[in-house]
């Protein structure tokens, strides 16, 4: 019999949860000053011509998956002001990722790790110095949130595009009011800000080819060093096959998790069928997560814990040179997909419709496994994605298999271990 691993189950975010209720207690009320105050005072500039456009910024504070399924904005951005600084403003735990994206000139930290009152100083200063930049062009690519709506309004740039939505009254404080559609995949909704008359047809030829997401390359020298820093686990295997697992999923929404006893199932498959490189990945704090996952699946000499050993530069070279990611709906999964590599996706909670992976390259393979429950999807970007489970456990993802998520692994393998691999039934989305 397996054992299980025990485990301190993971707190949420507090400092997440507290700047969401103050967002939905208190941004109604500034939202209506806001509107009242341009009511009266706003004197309205022309607005920008494409060639005139000298100074752009972007804001997307929260989600780290989120920020590369909108690389594909950004590039259109570049490509259609080739001469305009792009800025973009984030939390500083996004910073790492931002530093990979070409197209942004300058990247700005909101910082909200030293708790709420200064998060709302080093805003407020933040502010005063964005507004002396006089932008052309805003792009607030949050969903509903009224932080980011009151941001862009103070802001003060000379034309401002969001998201608007009937069910979530934010003041109508951007000049251009994008529809978020729940039917379509984030990232064509991100690039349906771009345009000035929301109501053209919608196209979805952009997110449907082999470069649907821009590359995502690491630094040079990066998989040198993840090498080096991984090769001293006895457990690293450098001439094998890569297969790399994240058991996580981030504590702003810990449902999404895969169970730690259907990850330890899988990898005991895995160490038992196949000779690989596994490679458990994670944060800083989520690595005793993981070795308890490890320890589960009885692979301590298997399976490398990379939680808080690598950098994001490293990981994604990491990721980059995968046969196969194992992910369930969080920011790996999406850095997996823009870094190149094949995935095995696990979703429940949310919706893959609305972030399943991307391709980045021809000959990519994603495998989706999503139950679609009569229950799911509940998390919704109409609500701020607070997540309301009918269960204390989400059935969503204790009911996806191990044995259909080591099927779709070994789909991916096949292109890389022949006839080595063994072949089993699939029952996922594959694409």
């Amino acid at each position: 019999m397996v054992e299980y691993p025990v485990v301190r189950v993971a707190r949420p975010n507090r400092r997440y949860q507290a700047a969401l209720w103050i967002d939905m207690r208190v941004g109604p009320l500034l939202c209506a000053l806001l509107v009242g105050w341009r009511a009266i005072f706003r004197v309205r500039a022309p607005l920008p011509t494409p060639e005139s456009v000298k100074k752009i910024l972007v804001l997307k504070p929260w989600g780290m998956g989120s920020i590369v399924l909108a690389s594909p904005l950004l590039e259109r951005l570049r490509e259609r002001h080739p001469q305009a600084r792009i800025d973009f403003v984030s939390l500083r735990e996004n910073a790492p990722i931002l530093s990979l994206l070409p197209q942004i000139d300058r990247r700005i930290a909101l910082e909200l790790g030293g708790g709420i009152p200064a998060f709302f100083v080093g805003t407020l200063r933040t502010l005063l110095a964005l507004r002396r930049e006089r932008y052309d062009l805003l792009y607030d690519l949050e969903f509903f949130t009224r932080f980011s709506a009151i941001f862009s309004s103070l802001v003060h740039a000379r034309r401002s595009h969001g998201f608007s939505s009937k069910s979530q009254w934010r003041g109508r404080l951007h000049d251009v009011q994008v529809p978020f559609n729940a039917y379509h995949h984030v990232a064509l909704n991100f690039l349906m800000l771009l345009r000035d008359d929301p109501m053209d047809p919608i196209d979805t030829a952009p997110i449907e080819g082999d470069a649907a997401l821009p590359l995502l390359r690491a630094p040079e020298g990066a998989w040198e060093a993840c090498c080096e820093r991984l090769g001293a686990d006895p457990a690293w295997r450098a001439s094998a096959p890569i297969v790399v697992v994240n058991p996580n999923a981030g504590d702003m929404a810990l449902e999404r998790r895969w169970p730690a006893e259907r990850v330890a199932e899988l990898l005991g498959l895995l160490g038992a069928r196949h000779e690989l490189n596994l490679v458990a990945i994670g944060a800083p704090a989520e690595r005793e997560y993981v070795e308890s996952v490890i320890r589960a699946a009885r692979l301590e000499t298997r399976v490398v814990n990379a939680a808080g050993r690598i950098d994001i530069p490293q990981l994604v070279a990491l990721l980059s040179h995968a046969a196969v990611v194992v992910s369930s709906d969080s920011g790996p999964l999406h850095l997996a997909a823009a870094a190149g590599a094949s995935t095995a996706a696990l979703f429940g909670p949310e919706t893959p419709v609305l972030y399943g992976p991307l391709r980045s390259r021809p000959g990519q393979r994603h495998s989706v496994h999503y139950l679609a429950l009569a229950c799911s999807p509940c998390m919704f970007v109409h609500d701020n994605k607070v997540l309301s489970c009918w269960f204390a456990q989400a059935r969503c993802m204790t009911g996806i298999r191990a044995a259909d998520v080591l099927a779709s692994v070994e789909r991916s393998l096949a292109g890389v271990a022949g006839s080595r691999v063994a072949k089993v039934p699939l029952r996922v989305i594959d694409s």
